[in-house]
């Protein structure tokens, strides 16, 4: 008969922040490292540490003891400190597919620093997993991923058999959209079913008879798990003798003091491959019964992930590519800089972070993080575009300005510049004459044209007379005064992966504004849009003949959940806009376009009835709790922009909110035109298909979901960046979207209060909604480029030679449809790297001009250097130039 053994690997699952601010975890944090390096040092039998599968744990303990270093090295180097693959344990469904390989590329870099990495995919307590991480696991090396959520362990008196999300085993086979598989190792029984282990023979005969027991119930081999630890735990010190005590009682069990690699390759030596099931794509708990999804993380404080979506673009779309282009005007990449701008975003991306989870002290430090990783950035991102227009050849007609573009496609895009004109220095005038001499000069405004002479539709507002100053890479300080005009004008044409530079010619100001008109539609060559006396709006899309009607209406309802999960209040109170009448008028009229202004105000209780209370104080479960919604009501104010410019295939929303209620969620409310069984949504690196009818299991009420970029039902498409929550009615004829989501409390396993989690600010939520005829095979790139932020400079004076063109398409590829556009930067080598992902059902070709190889996510290449390469369904393919 063969042995069975317990591999028990101690480890301690370390949210860096949560129920306790960061400082407070720290503090324990340097405790427990100085603790294990005892151990690991002078205690036989405790020979390994799991340091949580992220690189941050080990950065910040030696942030307070960095003599630790070389100590910490050695221990990594010994295999006693098992380190990596992560920087830090990630939200899986709310950092973008970028950000999730930066995490693994930047964490398996510092692991490697140390010594070695743990070569195995680790996701202790990721609030779900989107289906491609088996994909970028096998092309980083891992054919191994252990993770606690998303699936559904079936014992075997309840055996589940064909089904995508769950197994009769806590090992099975996990599977991609494009085929990649690997063996999955599920936390049955979490991680911490091995915790604090009794050194008492009578203490450790029930904790072992239990435990062996749970762990048999799910394993498929002799291979059993146990994971020493939980949640911010110190060290067990006396696991040694716990251990012995465990092995004089059960002496047909080998207890071994364990690591993941050392238990990964047990498990597979003695796997029956075909005993194991196969689950396929996202695991985000579908087969269950809904109350601990933890989906609606996606709308706890929905400006976190505003600005997270915004500064994560800026990063992949504008810093990385133009930071590529300005290496062709002599400037090098800024690999350390890029890597410090990442590594800071992600400190709020950690699962606990972003999710919007933790304490208001938590979430009150992220938004200093992100003010500072923007401003990092847009230090890149300006250096970078300064250095190319110096160098750009330019006619002598008119003011020169570039905008750089990176959305995969050829685009036309309304921009926004701040210009200046008339610039007088101190070094020419006393500073307090200036602003007098700069207003004797006449008024004057802009006509705008390509390098070709084509005129480009402009609109101008004079903003006046404004200090500034230019900082000389070899002179001190240089401060002016200057006129400055806000210029919104259309470029068309704009390079798929390139800039554009056009002419600001000065002219006089003309009287040609005309009277905003009372005709309350917007309409341009492509869609024609309504507005019904209650707000609500139908679109027309001339081009497929395809209209829906009845879309924006709002509707508020109670919310007695927590930050993990939306509870709508007993009474079922739900107050939508279908029988209001906003004041509704033309905001804005011009050559662009046109903007409609609506003005909800509707009547809505001001909290949750004073029993939510004693409910949360209570601990009871969200699911279990009834409290009405107040009696007392407030006026609540919604303001809706309307847009659509000359060549807009899209109509763009704007909502504002300037929120002091609680308890409540608001959404906007989307016909989709018809009724489907499925929708799709965008996700990392894929667009999965969901049904919109749960499971028998399923009895939550509600069916919310998370996507990135766009989902799309029916015949409509709702695209945003930063509203990452949404629900599809299930015969799929309405789309529900989140724009706010106010509660009070973390939830979980304590009474913590988080009252800044009711959002009392102001808000502002943006969307796209466009039509479909469900040719929906380009939709992907579409919103890609869409959401893509474009970024205008205005040339700088400068005496370098000029050298580059006025125009530059650096895409020199070609995609065919179905292919996304995700990443242009370069590698450690300095090589350029280009990423793509497949979301047609077939396979694709992706032509190059230039050469590549075959490269994986970690930037290492494979094959010979071609201009031709085969995309099948659902690959991530990323190239490597020559």
């Amino acid at each position: 008969m063969t042995r069975k053994k317990a591999h028990i690997i101690s480890h301690s699952h370390w949210d860096r922040e949560w129920f306790l601010p960061l400082e407070s975890l720290r503090f324990r944090l340097v405790t427990l490292m100085d603790e294990v390096e005892t151990l690991l040092d002078k205690e036989a039998g405790f020979n390994h540490f799991h340091m949580d599968g992220q690189m941050i744990m080990l950065e910040d303990y030696l942030a307070v003891k960095p003599a630790k270093r070389e100590k910490m090295k050695q221990l990594v180097a010994d295999g006693k400190l098992r380190i990596g693959p992560w920087y830090m344990l990630q939200d899986a469904f709310l950092t973008s597919g970028e950000a999730n390989i930066r995490n693994l590329q930047y964490g398996l870099e510092m692991a490697e620093e140390f010594g070695q990495a743990e070569k195995i995919g680790y996701f202790p307590d990721t609030f779900g997993l989107y289906g491609q991480v088996p994909q970028l696991m096998r092309q980083a090396g891992f054919d191994t991923v252990v993770f606690g959520r998303g699936v559904n362990p079936t014992g075997f008196n309840n055996q589940v058999f064909d089904s995508a999300f769950a197994s009769k085993y806590s090992e099975m086979f996990w599977e991609s959209p494009d085929g990649s598989k690997v063996l999955g190792i599920l936390l049955a029984n979490w991680y911490s079913n091995g915790n604090e282990i009794p050194t008492d023979k009578e203490a450790a005969k029930i904790f072992w008879d239990k435990k062996l027991a749970d762990v048999e119930r799910f394993a498929s081999t002799d291979e059993w798990l146990f994971m020493n630890g939980c949640d911010h735990q110190p060290v067990q010190t006396d696991l040694a003798e716990a251990l012995e005590v465990a092995r004089e009682l059960y002496p047909e069990v080998d207890f071994i003091h364990s690591h993941f690699e050392k238990y990964q390759d047990a498990v597979k030596a003695g796997l029956e491959p075909e005993k194991l099931q196969t689950v396929h794509g996202e695991l985000t708990s579908q087969q269950s019964d809904g109350w601990s999804t933890l989906a609606n993380t996606a709308s706890s404080r929905i400006y976190l992930k505003q600005a997270n979506a915004k500064i994560e673009r800026l990063l992949e779309r504008l810093a990385e590519p133009i930071s590529v282009m300005a290496t062709e005007a002599g400037v090098s990449y800024p690999h350390e800089y890029l890597a410090f701008a990442w590594k800071l975003l992600m400190e709020n991306q950690i699962h606990d972070s972003i999710t919007g989870c933790s304490l208001d002290e938590v979430h009150r430090e992220m938004e200093a993080r992100f003010e500072k990783v923007e401003q990092t950035t847009m230090a890149i991102i300006q250096n970078a575009a300064r250095k190319i227009t110096e160098q750009i050849v330019t006619n002598d007609a008119g003011i020169p300005i570039t905008v750089f573009h990176a959305g995969g496609l050829e685009a036309t895009r309304t921009v926004e510049l701040e210009l200046e004109t008339d610039a007088i220095h101190f070094s020419e005038m006393h500073f307090e004459q200036i602003p007098d001499e700069l207003a004797k000069l006449p008024e004057q405004s802009f006509r705008m044209e390509t390098s070709t002479g084509e005129e480009i539709p402009v609109v101008v507002e004079p903003l006046g007379i404004y200090f500034n100053y230019d900082l000389p890479e070899r002179k001190f300080r240089d401060s002016y005064f200057a006129r400055k005009y806000k210029l919104t004008f259309t470029v068309e044409h704009l390079p798929a992966v390139g800039y554009q530079t056009i002419y600001a010619h000065p002219v006089a100001v003309s009287d040609d504004k005309k009277e905003l008109t009372k005709d309350l539609q917007l309409e341009n060559q492509y869609l024609k849009v309504e507005i019904a006396p209650n707000g609500t709006y139908s679109i027309l899309d001339k081009e497929k003949v395809v209209e829906v009607k009845g879309l924006g209406a709002y509707e508020d309802v109670g919310d007695i959940g927590n930050e993990y999960m939306f509870k709508e209040t007993g009474d079922n109170v739900r107050i939508n806009t279908y029988n209001s009448k906003p004041v509704i008028r033309v905001l804005r009229e011009d050559k662009l376009g046109k903007t409609i202004e609506m003005k909800h105000e509707i009547e809505i209780p001001v909290s949750a009835s004073a029993t939510f209370a004693e409910e949360k104080r209570r601990l009871v479960w969200h699911p279990d709790r009834t409290s009405h919604r107040s009696d007392n009501r407030t006026t609540f104010k919604i303001t809706t922009e309307l847009t659509l410019n000359k060549h807009d295939k899209q109509l763009t929303v704007r909502v504002k909110l300037d929120n002091q209620v609680d308890d409540h969620r608001l959404r906007v409310l989307l016909p989709t035109g018809k009724q489907t069984e499925t929708h799709q949504a965008g996700s990392v690196f894929e667009v999965v298909t969901r049904t919109n009818k749960q499971v028998e299991e399923w009895t939550n009420p509600a069916n919310d979901n998370r996507k990135q970029g766009f989902v799309t039902s029916g015949n409509i498409v709702v695209a945003s960046l930063d509203l990452p929550e949404y629900e599809v009615s299930e015969q799929g004829d309405r789309l529900e979207l989140t724009l706010l989501r106010a509660v009070s409390e973390i939830g979980d396993w304590g009474d913590f209060p988080a009252y800044e989690a009711e959002c009392h600010r102001e808000i502002t939520a943006e969307f796209h909604v466009f039509l479909t005829d469900e040719s929906n095979v380009n939709i992907p790139a579409q919103v890609n480029a869409l959401l893509t932020p474009t970024f205008a400079i205005q040339h700088p004076s400068s005496s370098k030679e000029k050298m580059l063109a006025e125009t530059k398409d650096f895409a020199k590829w070609k995609v065919a449809d179905g292919l996304v556009f995700s990443a242009f930067k370069l590698a450690k080598d300095n090589q350029p790297i280009l990423r793509f992902y497949q979301t047609a059902s077939e396979p694709k070709l992706l032509n190059t001009v230039n050469l590549w190889r075959k490269s994986t996510i970690l930037e290492e290449t494979a094959g010979d250097a071609k201009n031709q390469f085969t995309v099948k369904s659902n690959e991530i393919i990323t190239l490597k130039g020559v």
